[in-house]
């Protein structure tokens, strides 16, 4: 980028001062992002309206089995290979040192998590806008969405929840994601606190550490199956207790009433408030639980052995632990000073 002054430049500058995005997406294509950046921050208007467009920006062609199937446009120009990428059925494909080319996506990109998911799959981002004029630059782990002159950044479950398997290697880790999803997702956003408990063992221990609840397994309901998800956020959003998750990802019962032991009373302070509190403290009774605990005010926290292993906010990922030796450890440490 020569000219300081240009669309391009001034879009790369305002990226690298207000985005989100790490350097290692970037690296070796300034030139290609900040051109579809400044396009979509100015989008084309046809009829008093903004035309919708997205394009991948990548160093090396991504798995397009995994996205979609290219359209042949030989012959066509490049705007006009532009025109037909709507951001949300197709993108344009811009490899670097490549033509253009045309993507018609597999599935299409409605939400930030959609464009995330296509993002797993290419060495660089996605950028797009949509009929509001909202922008968007994507990557695998974090969307960063340009609202006039608001930049919020948003980050993603993909990498929160690999960071959470090796912490927990006995986790699904595709039943962690859907669960980190649901918190981050759809409860935080819509400001209810709630407590989501996942079960490590294909079967919960009994114990008189909580209340049965009431026993949800007749209806066959899972965080991995997306038409059932409205019902689950219902149950989180209008029952008190926790919701009790198998390790399939099955509810297996809502209502659920935690009560700590003396031991853990003893050994986990007080955490942020009642719901945190109860949430590491069973944890720490009980080892063969995770607990996802959603605040009222967004943020979500995943305990485990009592301690907090992970926090997902609306505009970071922070690992509290690197391995559940660790963990163990200061468990150990712990009960040898009582």
């Amino acid at each position: 980028m020569n000219d300081a002054d240009s669309p391009e430049s001034l879009a790369w500058a305002e990226l690298q001062r207000r985005g989100s995005i790490r350097p290692r997406y970037l690296r070796n294509l300034e030139d290609e992002v900040g051109f579809e950046l400044a396009r979509c921050l100015d989008p084309f208007v046809h009829e008093q309206a903004i035309r919708p467009y997205g394009a991948i920006v990548a160093r090396e062609t991504p798995h397009l089995e995994r996205l979609g199937r290219i359209v042949e446009t030989s012959g066509l120009a490049r705007d006009v290979i532009r025109s037909l990428a709507d951001g949300r059925h197709s993108l344009v494909l811009l490899v670097k040192d490549q033509a253009p080319q045309l993507v018609l996506l597999h599935e299409p990109m409605d939400t930030d998590q959609d464009c995330a998911s296509h993002a797993v799959w290419v060495d660089g981002v996605i950028v797009c806008n949509d009929g509001s004029g909202t922008v968007r630059i994507v990557t695998d782990s974090s969307v960063t969405v340009v609202e006039g002159r608001r930049w919020i950044a948003k980050d993603l479950v993909f990498e929160a929840a690999d960071d959470i398997v090796q912490v927990v290697p006995a986790a699904d880790a595709d039943v962690v994601r859907r669960l980190l999803e649901l918190s981050h997702h759809r409860i935080s956003p819509n400001k209810f606190g709630a407590t989501l408990l996942y079960v490590l063992t294909e079967r919960p221990v009994t114990l008189r550490r909580r209340d049965e609840g009431v026993d949800m397994t007749a209806l066959n309901l899972s965080v991995l199956k997306p038409a059932d998800e409205p019902l689950l956020l219902h149950q989180a959003r209008y029952r008190d207790g926790a919701l009790l998750i198998g390790r399939d990802g099955c509810l297996l019962a809502v209502n659920v009433i935690l009560r700590p032991t003396r031991a853990s009373e003893q050994v986990v302070a007080v955490i942020k408030g009642t719901r945190h509190t109860s949430a590491a403290r069973h944890t720490y009774d009980c080892p063969d639980m995770l607990a996802f605990v959603v605040s009222t005010d967004g943020p979500v926290t995943v305990f485990c052995d009592g301690q907090r292993i992970a926090d997902l906010k609306r505009a970071a990922f922070r690992k509290t632990a690197d391995t559940i030796e660790e963990l163990s450890a200061e468990r150990s440490a712990e009960r040898g000073k009582r």
